[in-house]
């Protein structure tokens, strides 16, 4: 069964408004049973942060979730990439975790990989599909490093230190906590991120004007996830 997870009511209302069947459960966030052009689909809002990301994943597989595909927003970090270009997520890292004072590079959880990948497949699935959306609308589609925090990104400084220490391309508060928990659940994942804003001095004006064409985006990307991937 498909799950599909945005941390905020603008990444997931549009799809929560075109489920049919749709069947309220008990969990730690909104997770809703339903079908999507005819597919079985698990929707969830998590709540922001990486603690509620993780819960929401937890729930969706014991709801009957067999892959989790993340959509929402998140700022930009590679050079060249704009507000409304796409990064799908190769690589997951945690940049606000530190233990470098017992040996562990930055960004590493002790007893953890130092990075997560996606299910490569679901990857590839997930990739082919936003581009084939965005693409034709102007926009930029990349694979690239996502890294997550506790921190809305907001400092021009900060956005380069994570291009210099990471490579990351986009920076957010959710994607690398699902892979964790992904990770450890046994279930594949992907992670679609649309870019808001630049995570700079802007990034507080830019990021909730541009919400509601995110909505939109994601919405589409969920029809055509449900789509291709019948279950």
């Amino acid at each position: 069964m498909l799950g599909v997870m945005g941390a905020m009511e603008d990444e997931v209302r549009l799809i929560r408004a075109d489920l049919d069947e749709v069947e309220e459960l008990d969990g730690s966030c909104e997770l809703l049973r339903g079908r999507l052009d005819g597919t079985a689909v698990v929707l969830a809002q998590c709540g922001i942060g990486k603690v509620n990301t993780a819960l929401a994943a937890s729930a969706m597989v014991q709801a009957g979730a067999t892959s989790i595909v993340f959509t929402g927003v998140a700022g930009a970090v590679a050079a060249g990439l704009k507000i409304g270009d796409v990064v799908v997520g190769n690589r997951f890292i945690q940049h606000d975790a530190d233990d470098t004072a017992f040996g562990h590079p930055i960004g590493v959880v002790p007893g953890e990989p130092p990075f997560w990948e996606p299910d490569p497949d679901l990857f590839a699935t997930v990739f082919d599909a936003v581009r084939t959306l965005d693409e034709p609308r102007g926009h930029r589609v990349v694979a690239g490093t996502i890294v997550s925090g506790d921190q809305f990104i907001a400092q021009a400084e900060k956005v380069a230190w994570l291009r210099a220490t990471f490579e990351a391309s986009a920076v957010e508060m959710e994607g690398a906590a699902l892979a964790q928990a992904a990770h450890h659940l046994g279930v594949p994942f992907a992670v679609v991120r649309i870019l808001s804003d630049s995570g700079d001095g802007d990034a507080a004006v830019d990021f909730p004007a541009f919400l509601n064409d995110a909505a939109h985006r994601g919405r589409d990307l969920a029809h055509v996830l449900a789509r291709v991937l019948r279950v």
